[in-house]
C-alpha cells in the first residue's frame, strides 16, 4: 500500500444521531475513510455521563462507553427539539450522504426529519434506522435494551446453565452486532447511487444467526433446544482446567477425533471406529471429559494448546481480555492502535479486523469533546459532498427494482459456516454467486438427516453450485475462467490451501487485474498463529468473548454461551470489507486484496471491555446479567417450565411506571429502591421481589403488560416462540419455502432491508453439482458433451 492510499469511504459524509444502539456503526464508516458528525443534543450524549471513567473520575470527556463508541468522528451540537436546531440538521442533510439514527421508532417523524422529508431535500441520501425490532410490525413501538435485543432474538435462552437464569452477551454484543450489519446496508444502499431508507431491526439481525438457525431447524425437527451447560450440545467442546488456566478443544471431525484418541493414548472405551460418527459418542462424554482433564491439569495452558495444535486439532485459552491483547499473535497484526485525545490523552485503541492491500483503515482522531467541531463542519458542508464527485463514474441511478448488486458477481471458495454466510449477505441484495466446492452432496433425508440436508440447502440458497475436482489441473484452469469473469473472490479455508492451488492474490491478479479477492482466516494470513486449527467456539475462547460471556457465580467458562457466534460475526465483517473494496474500485478502478482475522473479528464485539483494560489498567471480568446503568436488570423466571422475560429498567420515571403496572406501589417508597443507585446497592433483594411478580404471569403476559407502559421487556424466546412470532410473520422475516427433498422449511430473511427497493431474494436451493451445466455452458460455452466428457474424467463432480 503507498502512502498516499486513503479510505475506501474518502469523501462520504455522513451524519450520526446514534447512541450506545448504534454508535458502532459510524465507527466502523469513520475507520473505512467517512466524514462522519456526530450530532449530540445540548447535554451531551448520555454516554458522556456513563462509566467507566478514565481513572474513575467523571468527566464528559472521561467516559471509556463515550469513547468505545465515537472515537474517529468529529462533534456538533444540536437541539433537535427546537425550531433553529432543526433547520441547521435540514441545512446540512442537503450535502451529507448517510445519516445513521437509533432513535425510539417514528420520533424524527413527528418532529420532522423522517425519512420522507429528508429525502425531499436531498433525494440520494441514505438513512440508516436502527431499532430493536424495526420500523413495522406490531411490535415496532416496543422498548429496547440490550438484553432485551438478546432475548427476542432466541440466542439468550441457549446461553447459561440450567436451572439458572439464561444470560445475554457481554459489552452490548447485541448493538455491536447490529451496527455491523446497518453498516453492510449503508454500503449496499450506497452501491448503486440510490437514496434509501435502511432498516435493521435488532431482532433481525439476532435470528439470522447462520451457525444455529433456530427458525429453521424447528421448522424441520419440531426440536426446542435447551440450555445444557457445555459449551457445544453437539461434539465434543469443552473446557478444561490446566495449571493456570482454562483451554477449550474443538473436535468433530472424524479424522480428528481419531488424533485425538491417539493423543489420550487409545483408551479402549474410544477405540471403537463408530464412535467417529459424533451422535455415536455423546453417551460418553462424562468419560471424555475426566479423561481429557486428567491430562489438561498437568500442563500449563500455552503448553498443552502447543501440544494439541501440534497434532492439527483445535485448542485455544480461555483468554481474558489482557491476555488476548498480550497475545503474540495479536502483537504481530498490530491489531491495537495509537490514539490522540485531548482529555484522555495519548491511548490504544482496538482496531478493525480487516487489512487491505490497497486503501486502508485508520483512526484519525480521539472521540469529539461537546460541540468541537460546530464552526468548521457548517462550513464544509456549504459545500457539496467530495463523495458525489469522486464516485460520479459509478453512476447515478434511479430507483428501479433491480437488486443492488445486480452485474457483481461473486465466485465463493466456502467450507464451514462462515464461507456460505458471507456469500449469503451478497447473494441476498442480488449478488450472483458461484459457489466452487469439492464434490457433490451425498446425504439424502433418510432418517435423522432431514435437518442436515435442510441445513445444506439453506445456507446456499440464492446461489449457483458446481462441484469441481480443485486437484485436477483441468479443474484449476476451470476455476479460473470463472475468476477472469468475476469480480471479487471470497474464500475461508486455512491460511495455505488457496496458494496450494496457485489461487493466491498475486497469481489471481494475473487471471483478472481488477479483482477483489477476500480471505477469513480463524487469525488472519499472517502471524505465529496462522495456521493454527480453529472453530467458531474455539475463537470464542481466543478473543475473549468466552471469558466475559459467563455466569460470575460459576468459576468455569465456556458454558455461557452455546453458539459459534463468530460464526455469525466474521461474515458480517467481510461483507463491510468487500463493499469498501468495490466502492474504492469503483472510485479508482483498482481491485485489492483483503486480509480479514475472524478471531479479531470477535474481539472487535468487546470494544467497551478491551478499553477498560487499555486505558485503566484494569482486567474486565464476567457481568452476567448486571448491567451498571439499569435496575431491575437481568432475566426473571415466570409462570411455566423454564420461562423467562427479561426486563431493563434505567430511569425513575419508568421504575414507577413499572410498580404501578405490577400492582407494587409500595415497592416505589421503599427506601431501598428510592433512586437508580439504592436500586443498584440493593440489587439482590430488588430482583427477589421482581421475580415474586413475574413468577405469576407467563412471559409474554409480563412482556405486554410493560411494554404497555413503555418498559423495556421481552420474552426469553425459545425455538418454537421465534416459529411462532407474530411480529416476524408480519414483518416477512420469517418466511415458508419448499424444497423437494425435505418439504416446506421456515427461512429467515435478510438481516437488514432496504425499503425503497422491491427486490426480494430468491427462494431456490440446490444441491453442489447442480449448476454444472448451467454455469460451464451458459458462462463458460461449454457444450452438454463437453461437460459430461469432464465429469467422466472427475474434472467435474
Amino acid at each position: 500500500m503507498s502512502a498516499e492510499a486513503t479510505g475506501a469511504l474518502t469523501g462520504l459524509r455522513v451524519l450520526d444521531l446514534t447512541g450506545r444502539k448504534g454508535g458502532y456503526c459510524g465507527l466502523l464508516l469513520a475507520n473505512l475513510g467517512a466524514e462522519v458528525i456526530l450530532v449530540e443534543p445540548p447535554d451531551g450524549d448520555p454516554m458522556r455521563r456513563q462509566g467507566p471513567y478514565m481513572n474513575d473520575q467523571p468527566h464528559e470527556d472521561g467516559s471509556l462507553s463515550f469513547a468505545a463508541y465515537h472515537t474517529n468522528k468529529r462533534g456538533i451540537v444540536l437541539d433537535l427539539e427546537a425550531d433553529a436546531g432543526r433547520a441547521t440538521l435540514r441545512a446540512l442533510i442537503r450535502n451529507a450522504n448517510v445519516i445513521i439514527e437509533d432513535k425510539p421508532v417514528g420520533y424524527l417523524d413527528r418532529i420532522g426529519l423522517g425519512y420522507g422529508a429528508l429525502s425531499a431535500l436531498n433525494p440520494a441520501l441514505v438513512m440508516i434506522s436502527i431499532s430493536g425490532f424495526g420500523q413495522s410490525g406490531p411490535y415496532r413501538d416496543f422498548k429496547i435494551s440490550s438484553i432485551v435485543a438478546f432475548a427476542m432474538g432466541g440466542l439468550m435462552n441457549l446461553c447459561g446453565h440450567p436451572g439458572r437464569a439464561p444470560l445475554m452477551g457481554p459489552c452490548d454484543v447485541a448493538y455491536h452486532l447490529g451496527s455491523v450489519h446497518a453498516a453492510f446496508g449503508a454500503l449496499v444502499a450506497l452501491f448503486n447511487r440510490r437514496g434509501d431508507h435502511v432498516d435493521v431491526s435488532l431482532q433481525d439481525v439476532l435470528v439470522a444467526d447462520p451457525f444455529l438457525r433456530i427458525i429453521t431447524h424447528y421448522s424441520v425437527t419440531g426440536e426446542v433446544p435447551e440450555r445444557t451447560g457445555h459449551s457445544q450440545a453437539t461434539t465434543v467442546a469443552e473446557t478444561y482446567k490446566c495449571k493456570d488456566g482454562y483451554a477449550r478443544i474443538f473436535v468433530n471431525q472424524p479424522d480428528h477425533w481419531r488424533r485425538f484418541v491417539e493423543w489420550l493414548g487409545n483408551p479402549p472405551e474410544l477405540i471403537d471406529p463408530q464412535l467417529e460418527t459424533v451422535p455415536k459418542r455423546m453417551h460418553l462424554r462424562p468419560l471424555i471429559d475426566r479423561l481429557v482433564e486428567a491430562r489438561t491439569v498437568n500442563y500449563d495452558t500455552a503448553a498443552f494448546i502447543e501440544e494439541f495444535q501440534s497434532r492439527r486439532l483445535a485448542a485455544a485459552p480461555i483468554n481474558s481480555p489482557s491476555a488476548l491483547l498480550a497475545d503474540k499473535q495479536t502483537q504481530h497484526r498490530g491489531y491495537v492502535v495509537e490514539v490522540a485525545h485531548a482529555y484522555l490523552g495519548q491511548h490504544k485503541f482496538p482496531g478493525d479486523p480487516y487489512k487491505f492491500s490497497e486503501s486502508r483503515w485508520g483512526i484519525e482522531r480521539g472521540a469529539p469533546r461537546l460541540g468541537e467541531h460546530q464552526h468548521e463542519v457548517a462550513q464544509e458542508f456549504s459545500r457539496p459532498a467530495p463523495w458525489l464527485d469522486e464516485c460520479a463514474g459509478h453512476g447515478s441511478a434511479p430507483k428501479t427494482d433491480k437488486p443492488p448488486f445486480e452485474g457483481i458477481r461473486l465466485i465463493s471458495f466456502p467450507t464451514g459456516i462462515v464461507g456460505p454466510a458471507l456469500a449469503s449477505l451478497m447473494a441476498d441484495h442480488g449478488a450472483e454467486v458461484i459457489a466452487i466446492e469439492a464434490g457433490r452432496t451425498l446425504r439424502s433425508p433418510q432418517r435423522g438427516q432431514r435437518w442436515q440436508v435442510a441445513s445444506d440447502l439453506e445456507s446456499n440458497h440464492g446461489k449457483k453450485r458446481v462441484a469441481i475436482n480443485m486437484k485436477h489441473p483441468d479443474g484449476l484452469e476451470l476455476a479460473k475462467k470463472l475468476i477472469a469473469k468475476s469480480d471479487v473472490v471470497a474464500e475461508n479455508f486455512s491460511a495455505r490451501v488457496m496458494a496450494s492451488w496457485g489461487l493466491d492474490y498475486p497469481r489471481m491478479k494475473e487471471v483478472k487485474n481488477d479483482v477483489i479477492m477476500a480471505s477469513l482466516q480463524a487469525f488472519g494470513q499472517t502471524g505465529p498463529r496462522r495456521d493454527f486449527v480453529s472453530f467458531g467456539p474455539i475463537l470464542m475462547s481466543f478473543s475473549g468473548m468466552t471469558y466475559l460471556w459467563r455466569d460470575p457465580e460459576i468459576e468455569r467458562p465456556g458454558a455461557g454461551c452455546q453458539t459459534a457466534f463468530p460464526d455469525f460475526i466474521a461474515p458480517s465483517f467481510g461483507a463491510i470489507a468487500i463493499l469498501a473494496a468495490l466502492h474504492h474500485r469503483a472510485r479508482t478502478g483498482e481491485g485489492q486484496y483483503i486480509d480479514i482475522s475472524q478471531a479479531e473479528s470477535a474481539a472487535s464485539m468487546l470494544g467497551p471491555a478491551y478499553l477498560e483494560y487499555l486505558i485503566n489498567g484494569r482486567e474486565p471480568e464476567p457481568q452476567g446479567n448486571f448491567s451498571a446503568f439499569a435496575a431491575p436488570h437481568g432475566a426473571y423466571r415466570c409462570k411455566g417450565d423454564d420461562r423467562w422475560c427479561a426486563i431493563s429498567i434505567e430511569t425513575q420515571e419508568e421504575w414507577l411506571r413499572f410498580c404501578a403496572a405490577a400492582g407494587r406501589k409500595e415497592w416505589a417508597s421503599d427506601a431501598r429502591f428510592a433512586d437508580p443507585a439504592s436500586r443498584l446497592s440493593h440489587r439482590g433483594e430488588l430482583d427477589a421481589l421482581v421475580e415474586s411478580w413475574t413468577v405469576e404471569h407467563t412471559p409474554h403476559q409480563v412482556m405486554v403488560i410493560l411494554q404497555r407502559d413503555g418498559i423495556a421487556a421481552g420474552v426469553v424466546q425459545t425455538a418454537e416462540d421465534l416459529y411462532r412470532d407474530p411480529h416476524l410473520r408480519e414483518r416477512g422475516f420469517a418466511r415458508e419455502v419448499f424444497h423437494p427433498r425435505v418439504g416446506w422449511v421456515t427461512r429467515a430473511g435478510p438481516s437488514v432491508r432496504l425499503t425503497e427497493q422491491r427486490f426480494s431474494p430468491g427462494g431456490a436451493a440446490r444441491q453442489a453439482g447442480d449448476d454444472n451445466e448451467a454455469v460451464f455452458g451458459e458462462l463458460l460455452g461449454l457444450s452438454k458433451t463437453q461437460i459430461q466428457e469432464l465429469t467422466e474424467r472427475d474434472v467435474l463432480r
